[in-house]
């Protein structure tokens, strides 16, 4: 390898939006030590992999991408981290010689590696000596899941704060809670620290993340006191919630989740809309309490952005049990449920759970689910048509190109006449006429440039 030339680093994300924080930072970190951040099918010298292992899906497109990126950096070093990489190492390191993991657990302690391998490759070395010597290191001190301190966001104008991590729950199809361990919280003066920090830069919105955000019990707060001091602590940012489980959302819940600069928008963890289907998940909720879930939402905020989780093809889901879930959907009238086929997860309770749903089955409900997604996206949208919104335009306008951004209410925009280059907060009017085509995908709406 020629030395003088900076590290070049990519990142590559599976899974949850913790996930996303969490490789938000890492990369953060590097650039902060003098790395070149670059995108994923750009030459590199080091190539992160943050992966997850909620499904056998993940875990395949993992080792699939695994493969692809040092086929095509033959001299590249990888780093594998993540859930999938804290269960099964030894999968993870099989698949590449060029690669070194680093469990989930000690995520955290990439950041501290990125300045001795950038040095490394400006003299020349092969970063992968000098990456082996720091992932010993880091596996003999303690991990911290909180090492994430969020930085200049280089993925996102919306930048993500962790603020819990791991799950007290056992629920029947996950490993998440195997890999990320017990529930552990952020104090709550280093959350507003972090918070404040993100606000001197700019930046117009926190999403605050964890594996079970209704989990988050530290300096004698709970979630809702939690977001609540932040609120408080702050002057303008916003904030929105990654997920949050049903039963939790109480008339506590409610109360913090009430004031202007916490966005619309609640995506529930709901999974079924069978109560005998959610008792064999081992789920502490039955499905009254996503019905109350929402009615207080909206009881509180008008007509937020309600989302769900969903499962289709548990051990035992008869077609009883699906047509309950979608009667819940249609009770719900949820803006967006992002539905999956079950995955049996070695370790856990539901691997070896009878009978088994056929995956044909299986599929055909994810895909019915998925159309009342598409409706009630479409409805959702069609109620905001002529108002006037505010947002965070994510792409700036370009060659005449419209802005991309996200609304409060979590929609998808393409904004005209935006100042060229601008990101960040805005106000903008929706079109009266929600477009019928035309619209890139993944856009749900059009609108114009207000301020």
């Amino acid at each position: 390898m020629l030395a003088g030339r900076s590290l070049r680093v990519s990142f590559r994300t599976f899974g949850c939006k913790l996930n996303q924080a969490e490789t938000e930072a890492l990369a953060d970190g590097f650039s902060a030590a003098g790395a070149v951040v670059v995108g994923p099918g750009e030459l590199a010298d080091l190539v992160v992999f943050n992966t997850c292992t909620v499904t056998s899906k993940a875990e395949q497109k993992a080792r699939r991408e695994m493969r692809l990126a040092l086929r095509r950096n033959p001299e590249a070093v990888a780093i594998v981290t993540g859930c999938y990489a804290e269960l099964e190492p030894e999968a993870v390191a099989a698949v590449a010689p060029r690669c070194v993991v680093v469990p989930g657990s000690r995520k955290g302690s990439v950041v501290g590696m990125a300045s001795g391998l950038v040095a490394a490759r400006l003299e020349g070395l092969d970063p992968l000596d000098e990456l082996r010597r720091l992932a010993a290191l880091a596996a003999g001190r303690e991990a911290d899941p909180f090492a994430f301190a969020p930085g200049d966001a280089l993925f996102h104008s919306r930048p993500q704060l962790k603020v819990q991590d791991g799950c007290d729950n056992r629920c029947a199809y996950c490993r998440v809670c195997l890999a990320r361990g017990h529930s552990v919280s952020l104090e709550p003066d280093e959350a507003l620290r972090r918070a404040l920090a993100l606000e001197s830069r700019g930046a117009p919105e926190i999403v605050l993340t964890g594996v079970n955000l209704s989990q988050y019990r530290s300096g004698g707060l709970d979630f809702p006191g939690l977001l609540e001091a932040l609120v408080a602590g702050t002057e303008k940012i916003a904030f929105r919630l990654s997920s949050y489980e049903p039963d939790r959302a109480d008339e506590r819940f409610m109360a913090a989740f009430s004031p202007p600069r916490v966005r619309p928008h609640l995506h529930l963890s709901v999974q079924s809309g069978s109560d005998r289907v959610l008792a064999a998940m081992g789920r502490r909720y039955r499905r009254d309490a996503v019905l109350r879930a929402a009615e207080a939402a909206r009881a509180a905020r008008g007509d937020p952005f309600i989302g769900a989780d969903i499962i289709l093809g548990f051990p035992g889901e008869g077609d009883d049990d699906f047509a309950d879930t979608v009667d819940l959907l249609e009770r719900l009238e949820p803006a967006w449920v992002h539905a999956f086929t079950f995955s049996p997860r070695p370790g856990t309770r539901a691997f070896d759970m009878r009978p088994k749903v056929p995956e044909r089955v299986a599929v055909e409900r994810a895909a019915a689910v998925q159309a009342v997604a598409e409706r009630g996206k479409a409805a959702f949208a069609a109620r905001r048509a002529g108002r006037v919104v505010d947002a965070v335009i994510e792409s700036p306008a370009e060659s005449g190109e419209p802005a991309l951004a996200t609304s409060a209410e979590y929609l998808k925009l393409a904004i005209r006449g935006a100042p060229t280059g601008f990101v960040g907060a805005c106000s903008c009017r929706v079109d009266p006429e929600p477009p019928t085509e035309g619209l890139r995908d993944g856009l749900d709406l059009t609108a114009s440039f207000i301020a």
